[in-house]
């Protein structure tokens, strides 16, 4: 083994952990299936999104990370609100007549966590490899985003590390997470800066009654918080997160909900 090649062995294995915001960005493009299988362009669009996100990357500090079935995924090394910041950039643009069919269903998870890169390889062939706890749990935020027609969902883990988040971003509470793995829960925020202006007006209006009815939730007031949801949707009967809760509210109210459905929204 010549010294070049005892070099790249030497290289191969190692990897660097950093603490890092961690964003999955994912588009209608990454999740239809049929789409996927018939469309031929369907790489040549996914690297006009990667061209597009990477340079709203540079403007905000952030790193390419990786491409994958599951979407687009960058870091932010310890600075959230570059990552906020450069999510809600992407919603913005998303807008602008000439993206909007190609970041068609834009959803977007934000992680705070640790984040494992290196590279592996075997006999010429050298891929990165990225793993982390984190980077799974954007995913998972960005895939349920559509659920609640939410385009940034963030964690507590994000929130906390932002100095006066409530006041400098139009957020609401939108329940708890729960992680089997870890057996920890924690809140997640439905981030509508990145919402078009219709949806973010609308959940301006209306996230006292949301959140009201959210804690009332957690604390077992499923009649109750259930009246909010309901009370909500008479105004806004679009508000795709207050549909899921209503639902929720009755199969607890029946006796039809599990232990985890009382109390999470999601689990992973």
């Amino acid at each position: 083994m010549d010294k070049k090649e005892r070099a790249r062995s030497a290289e191969l294995g190692m990897s660097e952990k950093s603490e890092a915001a961690i964003m999955n960005i994912s588009t209608v493009f990454f999740r239809d299936k049929v789409m996927i299988n018939k469309d031929a362009g369907l790489i040549a669009v996914i690297n006009m999104q990667v061209e597009d996100v990477g340079n709203a990357l540079e403007k905000h500090n952030g790193k390419l990370l990786c491409v994958t079935r599951t979407g687009i995924s960058a870091m932010f090394e310890k600075n959230c609100d570059d990552a906020l910041q450069c999510a809600i950039t992407i919603c913005q643009e998303a807008e602008l007549e000439e993206r909007r069919s190609l970041f068609r269903g834009l959803s977007i998870g934000i992680d705070y966590g640790t984040v494992c890169v290196g590279v592996v390889g075997h006999n010429g062939f050298d891929m990165p490899l990225v793993m982390s706890e984190t980077m799974d749990t954007s995913t998972f935020l960005s895939e349920s985003a559509q659920k609640y027609n939410s385009r940034i969902l963030v964690t507590s883990d994000i929130s906390t590390r932002l100095p006066g988040f409530q006041t400098r971003y139009n957020s609401r509470k939108l329940g708890q997470i729960y992680h089997l793995g870890s057996m920890t829960a924690e809140y997640i925020f439905d981030v509508y800066d990145g919402d078009v202006a219709e949806t973010k007006y609308s959940k301006m209006r209306s996230k006292l009654f949301f959140e009201t009815g959210v804690d009332l939730f957690l604390k077992g007031s499923f009649l109750e918080a259930r009246s909010y949801f309901i009370e909500l949707l008479k105004f806004d009967r679009n508000d795709a997160a207050a549909k899921q809760y209503v639902f929720r509210c009755d199969s607890c109210i029946a006796g039809t909900a599990d232990e985890f459905a009382k109390q999470y929204l999601e689990l992973r």
